[in-house]
């Protein structure tokens, strides 16, 4: 099955299009899975492991996917990358897809060996699509176009990222060069979809940019959209609807410290348990992204 077609899949089966970032950062973990003071690198990377062994659970019933932050794990050497394989390995056991955020770019073998290090399988579990960084030009991006195709992955190509200082480049030229970007994307698209015209050829256009939705949706018309900046950035629910069809399908939410600092949060400080703050959060996330997919979801 294509990554586009387990995406509408895993949509369906939760009822909204949520997915949840995983950016580690022990000095915010719960207190029980806070590294003590001066903890090395090992005991730090133990944390992230357990803490996340009782978090995807808490997850999987109410979101279609994780996006782990590579860099967050990179930052902790060996034992870090092996507390990513872990995570990785149990969100698929429990049924979630994983969206590696590594933001790849490279040319010629030095591409072929990241696209293969994150969709193969043989470093890490394999991930069901990975980000890329399209600044390098097509032929850049063409060896992550071929191993998607051969592992039956996806790809999330940035377009219009969700930070502040994004249009310096981005909003650059006439057409810009994240118009440029997605027109390209759209004819990749073209090349490469399911009988349903969907395309395992995303896009990164952030949920903090709404005004500018139906323009990227008109112009990749086939391509699942990825929305981060949901959540702590201030993107909300109400405006993103363009980036959805009348059947519920063609992007996924994303929502990361909103979900991981739950338990920091004031507003749900009357519940008894980081475990219980999650879960609403997660409640509160899917409540307010559900009517996107109202009309009934196709997976």
């Amino acid at each position: 099955m294509s990554f586009v077609a387990r995406l509408h899949r895993a949509i369906a089966g939760v009822g909204g299009p949520c997915m949840v970032g995983l950016d580690p950062r022990p000095d915010h973990f719960p207190e029980e899975f806070r590294p003590a003071r001066g903890a090395n690198i090992e005991d730090t990377a133990d944390a992230v492991r357990r803490y996340h062994r009782q978090l995807l659970p808490l997850i999987a019933p109410k979101a279609a996917a994780i996006k782990p932050q590579v860099a967050f794990f990179e930052r902790l050497g060996p034992a870090g990358l092996a507390a990513l394989a872990d995570a990785m390995e149990h969100a698929h056991e429990l049924g979630l897809l994983v969206v590696a955020d590594a933001k790849r770019g490279d040319i010629g073998s030095t591409a072929e060996a990241y696209a293969e290090t994150w969709l193969a399988g043989a470093a890490f579990p394999a991930a069901d699509a990975l980000t890329v960084n399209p600044y390098l030009g097509e032929d850049a991006c063409e060896p992550f176009l071929r191993a998607a195709q051969r592992h039956d992955a996806g790809l999330f190509v940035l377009v219009k990222t969700s930070n502040p200082g994004a249009g310096l480049f981005q909003d650059h030229g006439q057409p810009t060069l994240a118009e440029i970007v997605a027109d390209k994307i759209a004819a990749w698209g073209d090349d490469w979809h399911d009988e349903d015209g969907w395309s395992s050829v995303g896009a990164v256009v952030g949920a903090t940019r709404p005004e500018e939705l139906a323009a990227f949706r008109a112009r990749m018309p086939r391509a699942p959209l990825l929305l981060p900046g949901y959540g702590f950035q201030g993107g909300e629910g109400r405006g993103l609807q363009a980036a959805f069809d009348d059947h519920g399908c063609g992007a996924i939410v994303n929502s990361s410290r909103a979900i991981l600092f739950a338990h920091e949060r004031e507003d749900l400080a009357h519940l008894p348990s980081w475990q219980d703050k999650v879960k609403a959060a997660l409640d509160e996330m899917k409540g307010d992204l559900s009517p996107l997919v109202s009309g009934g979801i196709r997976g």
